[in-house]
């Protein structure tokens, strides 16, 4: 009874800061999504509904189901960590786009990163710029590294007008071809950010937006996991991965375990449980 009352009245702190009521169902269903089963879910809601306390931060329950969810899936684990993982690809942007990048081309689409492009009144830098035989995508990535950042319609606003500014100049050169701008983030757009693009008709792209093919959503479907997902490795051997365009876990599963063991400076049978983690995390 008193696990209920807990559940039903305490409130808890967002990344944001902002103040909500606790939601069993969410947290439970976020659960289902990682890939944990219905039972097994159920098991760490209790266990996360009784060590909850007033105003205790997302973060940390977020921390609670990860070490209870370890015990039962380790490819739940890794799934249920993969908005910490898109925050672990910094401390700069460029890897963030080169992530963007790989799940443009997985559909289908051959990209280049890091153009520089001659609009109808200046050039741009265009962080992804991909094609295929219908259309080209012009993507501007947006990366933070705290679960806290957002972007406003400022941002909206100034990607609209430059990708209007190459749209006129592109579309002259490729009249057959469909052109449109994308913004990605890794965090969330505010609702002013929103509303202008739903507006406007431009895409963005965010963490749970647009409903039916956000972010995770991209991710989850073509089982493009970044290798961040792994969370035994450090910063330096996760920045070696990325070094040799090891971004996928996919990637991963490519390379010899000798080749991993000496680039990460491990011993052969761990790299093997590098490897079988991301053979169990792609099902491949």
């Amino acid at each position: 009874m008193q696990s209920e009352e807990i559940e039903m009245k305490v409130k808890i702190k967002k990344a944001n800061g902002q103040i909500e009521d606790f939601d069993k169902r969410k947290l439970l269903n976020s659960l289902i999504r990682a890939g944990a089963a219905a039972g097994q879910a159920e098991i760490v809601v209790k266990e996360i509904v009784r060590q909850i306390t007033p105003h205790m931060s997302t973060r940390k329950i977020y921390r609670l189901a990860h070490r209870y969810l370890k015990k039962y899936n380790q490819a739940s684990v890794l799934r249920y960590s993969l908005k910490e993982a898109l925050l672990r690809l910094g401390p700069s942007g460029y890897p963030f786009e080169k992530f963007v990048g790989e799940l443009l081309k997985s559909n289908g689409y051959e990209v280049q990163v890091g153009l520089i492009l001659q609009g109808k009144c200046v050039s741009h830098e265009v962080d992804v710029f991909a094609e295929n035989k219908k259309e080209i995508l012009l993507v501007e990535c947006k990366y933070s590294n705290s679960a806290e950042g957002s972007h406003d319609v400022k941002t909206a606003l100034y990607i609209h007008a430059r990708h209007q500014d190459l749209i006129a100049a592109i579309g002259k050169k490729y009249p057959k071809k469909e052109i449109n701008g994308w913004l990605v983030t890794n965090t969330r757009f505010t609702e002013d950010a929103v509303q202008f693009a739903e507006c406007s008709g431009m895409h963005i792209v965010s963490w749970r937006y647009p409903k039916k093919n956000s972010l995770e959503k991209m991710i989850e479907k073509g089982r493009l996991y970044p290798v961040t997902v792994l969370t035994v490795l450090n910063s330096k051997q996760i920045h070696t991965l990325i070094e040799h365009d090891i971004f996928l876990m996919r990637d991963l599963i490519k390379q010899d375990t000798s080749f991993i063991s000496k680039l990460l400076s491990m011993t052969d049978r761990k790299a093997s449980e590098l490897r079988h983690q991301a053979e169990e995390l792609c099902e491949c």
